[in-house]
């Protein structure tokens, strides 16, 4: 009984679009439109850093080092 409520739970809609919340949030945070937003880890002080993407480098927030988007993982 509980597996066939979970399949038919997996096959409907989702109740909020999480991806739209996020995109608007985002968006509003870097005050410009934000079509993806990408994690990544500094190679030098190995802080986990995030960037709103199209963005053509990212900054560490915590030792300020720039970051090209191949540094970033996004090639």
């Amino acid at each position: 009984m509980l597996l066939e409520e979970l399949a038919e739970k997996a096959g409907q809609c989702p109740e909020f679009d999480w991806d739209g919340y996020y995109r608007w949030l985002y968006s509003q945070l870097a005050g410009r439109e934000v079509t993806d937003v990408s994690f990544w880890q500094c190679k030098s002080c190995l802080t986990v850093n995030v960037t709103y993407l199209p963005a053509r480098y990212g900054k560490c927030r915590c030792c300020d080092l720039i970051h090209l988007p191949c540094d970033m993982g996004a090639e």
